[in-house]
């Protein structure tokens, strides 16, 4: 059994802080525990939270797409402009950011990268995400799931997207 130092304290921390978003999903009093043990053991908050800071490149892609977001029966939907590298990052950012919203219970985000079109989506459960992207041949879990399709026009990959959203939220309404 050896000692758990800092390093080990502030990775085990950053995980707990990605896997609940930052203590808001998927927490328990044993998570803030867990929390506080491992600040006992000298995680460093601060150290944790530049473990997740990004470019100023990607934040300015992740707002971007977060403000030419259109709202369709509360779910946020927006395409990246953009092809950067950080485009996988910015597009789950933007996704999570979305959520935040008021009136937003699930957020989509489309983007090209590879030559196909992924579509990166999220909730706080309300929405069951991972329906809706297996509709579109991907999958996930109730909050986060994903899906990856052959290029296609812009306005092809919206309509497919709400299409699958109104079949989720359709049957939902109906149960």
């Amino acid at each position: 059994d050896s000692p758990l130092g800092y390093v080990q304290a502030d990775a085990l921390l950053s995980g707990i802080m990605l896997d609940t978003k930052n203590f808001v999903l998927k927490t328990g009093v044993r998570t803030f525990e867990a929390a506080a043990y491992l600040r006992k053991k000298g995680a460093n908050t601060l150290t944790v939270k530049e473990m997740f800071s990004g470019s100023i490149e990607t934040y300015r892609e992740k707002v971007d797409i977060v403000c030419s977001s259109q709202v369709y029966r509360g779910c946020a939907i927006s395409f990246s402009k953009h092809s950067s590298a950080d485009v996988r990052l910015a597009a789950a950012q933007a996704a999570d950011e979305m959520l935040t919203l008021k009136g937003i219970s699930a957020s989509f985000v489309i983007f090209n990268d590879n030559d196909k079109i992924n579509i990166s989506a999220r909730s706080y459960g309300r929405v069951n995400v991972q329906i809706i992207m297996e509709k579109l041949g991907g999958g996930g879990h109730q909050t986060m799931a994903a899906t990856q399709l052959e290029k296609n026009a812009k306005d092809t990959v919206y309509h497919l997207l709400v299409s699958a959203i109104d079949s989720v939220l359709d049957d939902a309404d109906n149960s």
